[in-house]
């Protein structure tokens, strides 16, 4: 219960109890597919009630406002930064310079932009194609399992780029904690294979795999490895993945 509470305080604005430190966090992440499942949940249920009340375009609004807003904007600030590093010459102590930085440059609004844009409208074609009722609610709950798994992708083959949160996850969670959190993230995948399309399921996990596997050797190329703002631009651009895939084998 005490790791259950640790990863829900830190990753979320949920309002439970004061968080332990980085490292009681970094050591209950195994347990991020339990967060993903809860935030998909409601998400889900706010974008059905929203589809009901004011249509599709709406809902779709509504339950990406949700994401990020039940974050806090964590990962989306990760986003932003790699956007802004990825824009800039140099070598990996000058992206990382970048990556530190806390003022928003091109780079970080055009990552940001489109990432919102694209997963915005994906959802409006999820629910378009996944039809009315309970179903929106399992779909989401994929989506949020499928973006974690995309982080711990990045934490399980990356090394550190640089000291900071990132590298305390990487000394605490990297190893068997990380294989755990893909392997709960993939049991909880299989359970909703029973209420969703098995390929829609495969689609969106292996999307998210692929994305994390990506953005580690891309970790690797600019920064000599992973710090904390990849694995938060992991989840979005993992997000945004998921989706994609569910929608592409519902049309």
């Amino acid at each position: 219960m005490n790791s259950a509470r640790h990863v829900f305080v830190f990753f979320t604005i949920l309002p439970l109890s004061r968080p332990g430190t980085i490292e009681d966090v970094a050591r209950a992440g195994y347990l991020l597919p339990l967060v993903a499942a809860v935030l998909g949940g409601i998400e889900g249920l706010a974008g059905w009630g929203c589809e009901r009340l004011f249509g599709q375009p709406v809902a779709a609004a509504a339950i990406l406002a949700m994401a990020l807003l039940l974050t806090g904007f964590h990962h989306s600030d990760g986003l932003a930064d790699f956007g802004d590093a990825v824009m800039i010459h140099g070598d990996a102590a000058r992206r990382i310079e970048v990556l530190k930085d806390r003022t928003m440059g091109i780079g970080a609004t055009g990552a940001v932009f489109l990432t919102w844009l694209i997963s915005w409208a994906a959802l409006l074609q999820l629910l378009s194609s996944s039809g009315q009722g309970v179903r929106i609610v399992w779909s989401l709950m994929a989506v949020e399992i499928s973006a974690r798994l995309s982080m711990l992708m990045v934490i399980a083959v990356s090394a550190p780029s640089h000291e900071g949160s990132g590298s305390v996850f990487l000394a605490n969670l990297k190893g068997w904690r990380s294989f755990l959190g893909i392997v709960l993230s993939a049991s909880g995948l299989a359970a909703l294979a029973l209420v969703l399309p098995l390929t829609g399921i495969i689609t969106a996990g292996a999307a998210a795999v692929f994305t994390g596997l990506i953005l580690a050797a891309a970790g690797r190329h600019w920064f000599g490895g992973a710090g904390g703002d990849l694995m938060g631009a992991a989840v979005e651009l993992g997000r945004m993945a998921a989706l994609l895939g569910l929608v592409a084998t519902l049309l």
